[in-house]
């Protein structure tokens, strides 16, 4: 046996996800033999589970995303392939009523800033500056479509089919919008699995009921069972390194704290169904406070408890935000009070 051992804690999201997976699935092998019934592997699960969930969801939300911004930049007309000639788009519009424009306001081409285009004139020379990014070509259109229906039944543009001209607006808009969306919602799912996993901002390894802090737990339970043995994690799906004494290339950036922290400040609570007062279980609650982030699982009564350190030395405010599949997120600003024990009631909505 070598005389130096080091058993690697992933950093890297998708692997500590399949650790987490691998310890699971071997402890449900294990059955009652199992090294980790000393831990609560409950909710170990529900951590893991919803934890990768969130990133599922977050991964398809961008892949959505992605299907949008090509579906608006198809109809847009800047998808590849696609010109200011290829009929049916909004840029071909944009591009057929500039030309329009030019020969009408001819010497007056100033006159073309009221349908939104961007007119230099230097040395006698007329240049129209056509916009080269979707929300610039999405404005103009807007703004040309707005302009020929204040105009009304005197719109210059009589000729040009305005309504679809703005059924494809209104298309590449809609599908423009839906991109953002989906964008924030996969940021907001990416969140939410960092805080389950425990790599969210000022999350530690010690953080309590997430991941990795199951992880590492399981590794030096494991290590107790094994001395001597250590290669025998493996099993569990831990990369076990025996070769040198090699430092850890990416230590801790937020070192765990003192051993014998100060008695904490409580922040509990019951998370129940709107309109029926029924308890929920498995809920994700997760509080930010000025000394990280912490999670917690509501119990099969609905009940959660956060004990804060009180190095929170003044009354503050913080976010609870609370997730359960089927029922619609639900957040709560509450006041923090050092050295005392606050009780809430959430409700959730389902979805």
């Amino acid at each position: 046996m070598s005389n130096f051992l080091r058993v690697v804690i992933p950093r890297i999201i998708l692997v500590i996800l399949r650790l987490g997976k691998d310890i699971l699935d071997k402890h449900a092998a294990d059955g009652i033999s199992s090294k980790l019934n000393s831990l609560n592997m409950t909710l170990f699960l529900s951590v893991y589970n919803q934890a990768q969930a969130q990133h599922d969801l977050a991964e398809q939300l961008a892949r959505d995303k992605e299907t949008a911004i090509m579906e608006r930049n198809l109809t847009l007309g800047t998808a590849k392939n696609q010109y200011s000639y290829t009929p049916n788009t909004v840029k071909y519009y944009v591009y057929s009523i500039r030309e329009f424009l030019l020969g009408y306001f001819k010497g007056r081409e100033q006159l073309m800033g009221d349908y939104g285009y961007t007119i230099n004139m230097s040395k006698g020379d007329v240049k129209v500056v056509m916009p080269r990014k979707p929300f610039e070509l999405l404005r103009l259109a807007k703004t040309i479509i707005e302009k020929d229906i204040s105009d009304g039944p005197s719109s210059i543009l009589a000729d040009f089919d305005m309504t679809a001209f703005g059924a494809l607006y209104t298309l590449a808009q809609t599908k423009d919008d839906l991109a953002e969306k989906l964008k924030r919602d996969k940021e907001s799912a990416y969140l939410v699995r960092n805080q389950l996993i425990g790599v969210a901002k000022k999350q530690k390894r010690s953080t309590p009921n997430t991941l990795l802090n199951f992880i590492v737990s399981a590794r030096d339970i494991l290590l107790g069972f094994n001395k001597g043995s250590e290669q025998l994690l493996g099993n569990w799906g831990f990369e076990v390194n025996t070769s040198a004494p090699v430092p850890d290339p990416d230590p801790d950036p937020n070192p765990d704290p003192d051993p014998n922290p100060p008695m904490p400040t409580v922040v509990a609570g019951i998370v129940r169904e709107m309109g029926t007062n029924n308890p929920i279980e498995g809920a994700n609650i997760t509080i930010n406070t000025s000394e990280g982030m912490f999670v917690a699982i509501s119990s099969s009564t609905g009940s959660f408890a956060f004990n804060l350190p009180d190095t929170i030395v003044a009354p503050e405010t913080a976010n609870i935000m609370v997730i359960k599949e089927g029922y619609l997120p639900y957040v709560q600003v509450v006041n923090i009070v050092p050295n005392l024990s606050i009780v809430f009631d959430f409700y959730l909505d389902a979805a």
